[in-house]
């Protein structure tokens, strides 16, 4: 049995953030790795240049690395400043 929304880790980091059509850009992040009813999520937050977020926000469908070189399925949810916050989009494997 497990705990309804259990933390099962908190990855911090320097990565890069690509979606089709838009160049890479370079972040910071903090990434939940959460157990909900449905699975195991991901969530967090990104750091970047707003200017070059933007273009990946207008996105449905993009993609993290992560700093030990594994590759996340993210969608960004919102964009405020130079502060992004998103959501995986698909099975999170070992991070």
């Amino acid at each position: 049995m497990f705990e309804p929304n259990e933390v099962l880790k908190t990855l911090t980091g320097r990565g890069h953030v690509t979606a089709d059509g838009c160049g890479s850009v370079r972040v910071r992040y903090r990434v939940v790795v959460e157990r909900r009813e449905g699975g195991v999520v991901a969530c967090g937050t990104l750091h970047g240049s707003h200017t070059n977020l933007w273009p990946i926000w207008l996105e449905p469908d993009a993609q993290l690395r992560l700093a030990n070189g594994n590759r996340l399925a993210i969608s960004i949810t919102d964009l405020i400043g130079d502060t992004a916050e998103f959501e995986s989009t698909g099975v999170v494997g070992v991070l």
